[in-house]
């Protein structure tokens, strides 16, 4: 321990300590992540690093702001003053609580990058409403245990860092030099500028940082948690791309169901029909055999789905609109992409963002108005993650949820899985919902959400033995999740309305991976998304175009004939007309994938344009860099697109209302 009577270098020291433990969570992040930015090498590391030291002096500056009050301001304060216990407990306080907040959400998002894409946001705790945290801690620490024990020894090399340098006040009677009492101000002064980037101009900021970036897919380690918390909302900027005339005639998110020709007899072909849309937790594409024939493999993890899937018109190139599971509800239910954004997002609603959550169209409501009997079937509990509320507000009225499962099966515990014991597993949830399904009025609309295929990938006892480990943990929990599948279908097939259903099978978004086809942008998005009619009409392959989430539903009401006009930022598959493109937001950028192209765009504007992937976009062969025209086509497209939406976030309204269709939809 070394002690000193100058302030300065306490706060000198401590600055560099604070700013270390930034750096070294960084390095966490980056390699317990290796597999995913193993083309970053050593000296583009250290590049990142320092770009990234700009963000982390902004993070410090406003998290240790109290703490640089009170050492600076107490030289000016009696001896006394400084000395009460009581003001050196809130100064160390100062100091520790965000050094140990910083480091548990760096070190934890660390844990939770691979399934995102992105560091996170205050979206989090939106995400996970309902959940009890302290119990998904508890069984966090063990299954990450190597980010626990680098959580630990940070913490203690900050405990070891503080004491390390003491300050010791001058006796009374002692001359305060110049220098001394200066020196902490100008250190102080220094940090003004983060202060007023991080409050006014954090884009500057940020652009300043993405110079030293070599790839949009590195601003996550450019980055720190603090700073995605801290300024959340801040990337949702509304941008001048074009004028309002010039923007409606490049996009606008209006679709009103119609026949596409005058002998179509597809349109309308299944009206009446009951609509189940079954939503896989994580069933990436990258698990389904079926879509991975090429793919060297001894077995396949989905059997029931690759004997499905070809009874179905599936997707070749399917895409998630999103990398969590609140992001695919809009997306599917109401055609409506979240791009990195929350629909339950309270703190956007406290900033006067109401229009965020202003739709009035979606799915539900339009069976509704139909006169479809609506329920909504989760294995988890009520009010779980904000869904139920979400549909809610589109015309669902009826649940089924762990507590319902509870009231009717008193061997209920036995059940549980993960989430603190709160949910259900697959297939007896599955198998009870098929039962509750008999209580509906037709036509119904089902909209079921599995869970088991999730974090921690939790078997119940008696599979433990049936399904092989594989490659990843969630291995063993796909090969569950589709035997729970199959059982249920299994079970409802003899049932009268089973004949008279349009089924939707889909995920809600992509997992953890290991699949080098995989390791790109688009393979972070790719799911399964088909049609299943019992009656066997609709049946093949759409490899025309992509398909994305936010297709379902305009793709339903024209199937349907359900006419009334809707909100979608999605397409009918059958219209060969229309634009047919894939959204999406991570690695801090939108995402537009199209069978000719890939565009990323950052929040700030700079684009970037990548040739498609083969088997994810294109067939083989064709995965080229397309011509200037198409690039500049859909790199418009994209620019109209977030430009609309995000003056929908910050001005007008997601509703119909706010909706002016193409002169061509009219």
């Amino acid at each position: 321990m070394w002690t000193t009577n100058k302030r300065w270098v306490v706060l000198l020291w401590h600055t560099i300590l604070a700013l270390l433990m930034m750096q070294l969570c960084r390095l966490v992040y980056f390699y317990y992540n290796y597999s995913l930015f193993s083309e970053i090498g050593v000296g583009q590391l250290l590049r990142l690093m320092q770009g990234g030291l700009l963000l982390d002096m902004m993070a410090v500056a406003y998290g240790f702001l109290l703490y640089y009050i009170m050492v600076g301001v107490a030289q000016f304060l009696p001896s006394r003053v400084e000395e009460y216990g009581w003001y050196r407990g809130v100064r160390h306080a100062a100091y520790f609580v965000p050094y140990v907040l910083f480091t548990f959400a760096n070190i934890s998002d660390a844990g939770y990058y691979p399934f995102v894409y992105r560091r996170i946001n205050r979206d989090v705790f939106s995400e996970f409403e309902g959940a009890n945290f302290g119990s998904l801690y508890g069984e966090f620490i063990v299954d990450y245990w190597p980010l626990t024990v680098a959580f630990a020894l940070i913490i203690l090399l900050g405990v070891f860092g503080y004491r390390m340098v003491r300050f010791e006040r001058k006796p009374i009677g002692d001359t305060l030099s110049w220098r001394d009492g200066l020196l902490p101000l100008i250190l102080v002064i220094v940090l003004l500028p983060f202060w007023y980037l991080g409050g006014k101009s954090f884009s500057d900021l940020m652009a300043l940082s993405a110079r030293y970036m070599s790839d949009f897919k590195q601003f996550p380690i450019v980055l720190n948690s603090p700073v995605t918390i801290l300024k959340d909302g801040s990337e949702r900027q509304e941008y001048s791309f074009y004028s309002e005339a010039e923007l409606s005639r490049h996009f606008t998110p209006y679709y009103k169901a119609a026949p596409l020709s005058d002998g179509d007899t597809l349109f309308g072909s299944m009206r009446g029909r009951n609509v189940v849309i079954i939503q896989m937790e994580s069933m990436a594409m990258e698990f389904v055999g079926f879509f991975n024939k090429e793919t060297p493999s001894d077995h396949s993890l989905t059997p029931f789905l690759d004997r499905l899937l070809p009874e179905t018109l599936y997707a070749q190139y399917g895409f998630a609109s999103g990398k969590r599971s609140i992001d695919s509800f809009p997306a599917i239910y109401i055609s409506m992409p979240t791009f990195g954004a929350t629909f339950n997002n309270r703190s956007r609603l406290e900033k006067d963002f109401e229009h965020y959550t202003s739709y009035d169209t979606g799915l539900p409501r339009s069976l509704k108005e139909s006169g479809y009997d609506l329920k909504f079937y989760h294995g988890d509990r009520e009010g779980m993650m904000g869904f139920f509320e979400m549909l809610e507000r589109v015309g669902v009225e009826k649940q089924y949820t762990a507590e319902s499962y509870d009231k009717e099966y008193t061997d209920a515990a036995n059940d549980r899985i993960g989430m603190a014991g709160s949910a259900v597993h697959d297939l007896p949830f599955s198998l009870a919902m098929a039962k509750d399904i008999e209580s509906l009025k037709q036509p119904f609309g089902v909209f079921y959400f599995s869970l088991s295929n999730h974090n921690p990938f939790v078997l119940p006892d008696e599979f433990e033995e049936k399904f092989e480990e594989g490659s990843l943990p969630i291995h063993r929990t796909v090969q569950y999740a589709d035997f729970a599948l199959e059982k249920f279908f299994e079970r409802v097939k003899e049932e009268p309305w089973y004949q008279n259903t349009l089924f939707v099978l889909t995920a809600d978004h992509t997992s953890v991976s290991d699949e080098p086809l995989y390791q790109c942008l688009p393979g972070k998005s790719a799911v399964p998304i088909a049609f299943f009619d019992p009656q066997g009409k609709l049946k093949g392959c759409v490899d025309e175009y992509v398909v994305q989430h936010t297709d379902i539903l305009p793709t339903l009401l024209y199937l349907l004939g359900i006419t009334n006009p809707v909100l979608s930022y999605g397409a009918n598959i059958f219209d060969e007309k229309a634009e047919h493109i894939g959204l999406n937001f991570y690695y801090n950028q939108y995402l537009l994938f199209a069978k000719e192209v890939t565009v990323a765009m950052t929040p700030y504007g700079e684009v970037r344009v990548e040739a498609p992937v083969a088997r994810l976009q294109t067939g083989p062969g064709a995965d080229v860099m397309p011509n200037d025209s198409i690039v500049a086509h859909y790199t418009h497209l994209l620019q109209a697109i977030v430009q609309d939406y995000n003056h929908r976030v910050h001005r007008t309204s997601f509703s119909i209302k706010d909706v002016v269709p193409k002169e061509s939809d009219q």
